[in-house]
């Protein structure tokens, strides 16, 4: 006797994907391509993240929108790269929305969650936001019903797990809920299980409502500070990352375990990513690239490559895929399985991944990938400001800066789009490293098949025929792609204002004068964070926040 699943698949062989799924969106902080142990890694253990692939379409050729936090995250909830839509920074190394960020994501600005509105769908978003958090950027204003969550980087607020790091500019880091604090600062062993809890209890309601729902859950795992609960700390082979790996894990399986309980396991589309490649400055505090060359804040394949792990059961067929896909393909994916209609007036990046759920012979409908460092502007950019801001608007380290300096600045512009892929075949513009950051131009182009060499190892001839003709190819879709790029306001060169940090008592140092400021949840400044033993966990730390803990 067929069990209902199998029913199922074969009605979506013979017939198509079925129509308006519940939708899943997981997004991991700063995961690398080597990190989930179904992708060969032999110290971290993550059975449910690993189900999700093995059960679904592990496609091994997943590509963000962009190196680093917010950019990647405006194209995954919009369907266009950041270049696009505002967000790739104020220089050609790009950027991120800070804390006190007067901007966000433009707010001409169409996401997923305001299209599967006109179709009857209640949209949530849990944890990390990072496209402004200011009342008019927040995911409530954004489309979605609901948010709750850290509106930003768990290194961008103190805490105990980040005491004293210059980048949380001593604000407690806030816990939200649609747009008013939950806790201040919120007790980071807690945090994961909150997050899986507030999914849990979404499915629930949903039941209980009979929506159709998709809940976009960003989990702030596995970004520096690498926190968890007593049940996880000290409980791996690969110290505090893997611990953090582990509760990671954890809460995936808490909310793979409500799709059952509430009898969603069936219906509901799953994907699975994270927003860019390991922080690999932060040494053993970061993740592994795996095969792959570097991590974040680069544009080697390291930095953009992902894990990306698609799940639909009874629908799709478990397989690898080495179809080459985006996260920016979610957008116009959902949007089609929803019934809903494309936004007609912006270009879209994003591809419609349907017919590579539905068959396995189907053929990615990318023909490039463009992968933009930043906005193409002059190496002056790069310096304008205080030392401590060109820091953290660029994620230069000190010898970068004084190197600048000393060398002196060069002429002429850098251009924002740094690697393009077309085909098997990517070429590299101008590359940085994870330490050394500064841009180095290439002139000729460095070019490479990505195909036969992951590792971006062994260049391509310059002299050869394949390079020339290769090159041809990608120089023709690098200029009709920045062509098509139309003028939108950057909004993170908007700048940053104090009168903007979330703060639940700008005056709690009157209640609290020994803790840090926007103190509402004192017992949190209890919790002894747990540092992994006798290893000196200070060298970790971004080398250019001058307070590291120690």
């Amino acid at each position: 006797m067929r069990s209902a699943a199998s029913i199922l698949l074969m009605a979506a062989s013979a017939l198509g994907l079925p129509s308006q799924p519940n939708f899943l969106i997981m997004f991991a902080d700063d995961m690398g391509y080597g990190d989930p142990s179904v992708a060969g890694n032999p110290t971290t253990t993550t059975p449910n993240i690993d189900s999700i692939a093995t059960e679904g379409i592990r496609f091994t050729q997943w590509y963000s929108g962009f190196h680093i936090c917010s950019p990647s995250r405006a194209a995954m909830v919009t369907g266009r790269l950041p270049i696009r839509n505002g967000c790739a920074g104020t220089t050609p190394l790009g950027g991120v929305f800070r804390a006190d960020a007067v901007g966000g994501l433009p707010l001409n600005e169409t996401t997923f969650a305001d299209i599967l509105s006109t179709k009857g769908y209640y949209t949530a978003a849990v944890g990390k936001w990072h496209l402004g958090q200011r009342d008019e950027y927040l995911p409530t204003s954004r489309g979605f019903k609901e948010y709750f969550g850290v509106p930003y980087s768990v290194d961008m607020g103190e805490s105990p797990w980040s005491l004293g790091h210059d980048e949380a500019g001593h604000r407690s880091l806030p816990l939200m809920l649609n747009k008013t604090v939950f806790e201040q600062p919120t007790n980071l062993e807690k945090l994961t299980n909150r997050y899986a809890e507030y999914a849990r209890g979404f499915m629930q309601r949903m039941k209980s409502a009979g929506n159709k729902w998709a809940l976009y859950l960003a989990w702030s795992h596995v970004h520096i500070p690498n926190f968890c609960g007593p049940e996880h700390c000290g409980t791996t082979k690969r110290g505090r990352f893997g611990d953090a790996i582990s509760e990671l894990d954890a809460g995936v399986g808490v909310v793979l375990s409500a799709l059952k309980e509430y009898g969603y396991d069936e219906n509901t589309l799953i994907f699975f990513s994270s927003d860019n490649g390991p922080w690999l400055i932060q040494r053993l505090e970061g993740g592994s690239p795996g095969p792959l060359r570097e991590g974040k804040t680069t544009t080697w394949e390291g930095g953009v490559r992902e894990p990306g792990y698609v799940r639909w059961k009874g629908v799709i067929e478990p397989r690898i895929s080495t179809e080459v896909v985006a996260t920016y393909d979610i957008f116009p994916t959902i949007i089609a399985l929803a019934g809903a209609s494309l936004p007609t007036n912006v270009e879209l990046d994003g591809k419609d991944m349907s017919p590579l759920l539905e068959s396995a012979s189907a053929k990615s409908s990318h023909k490039c990938i463009y992968l933009w460092k930043g906005v193409t502007g002059s190496y002056s950019s790069i310096l304008e400001g205080a030392p401590d801001e060109i820091a953290a608007g660029t994620n230069l380290l000190p010898h970068d800066i004084d190197n600048l300096r000393s060398n002196g600045v060069p002429n002429g512009n850098i251009t924002g789009l740094w690697a393009v892929r077309c085909g098997a075949y990517k070429a590299h513009f101008v590359t940085n490293t994870h330490f050394e950051r500064m841009p180095v131009v290439h002139d000729p182009p460095v070019l490479y098949n990505v195909e036969y060499d992951i590792a971006e190892a062994f260049p391509i001839s310059n002299k050869s025929d394949v390079y020339h003709q290769q090159m041809a190819i990608i120089k023709k879709a690098a200029e009709e792609h920045v062509k098509s790029i139309k003028p939108q306001t950057n909004e993170m060169a908007r700048g940053t204002s104090a009168a903007f940090d979330i703060c639940c008592d700008p005056n709690s140092k009157e209640r609290y004068p020994t803790l840090p400021n926007c103190t509402c949840a004192p017992a949190t400044w209890d919790v002894q964070a747990y540092t992994g033993g006798d290893i000196d966990y200070s060298v970790f730390w971004d080398p250019y926040c001058s307070n590291s803990p120690k």
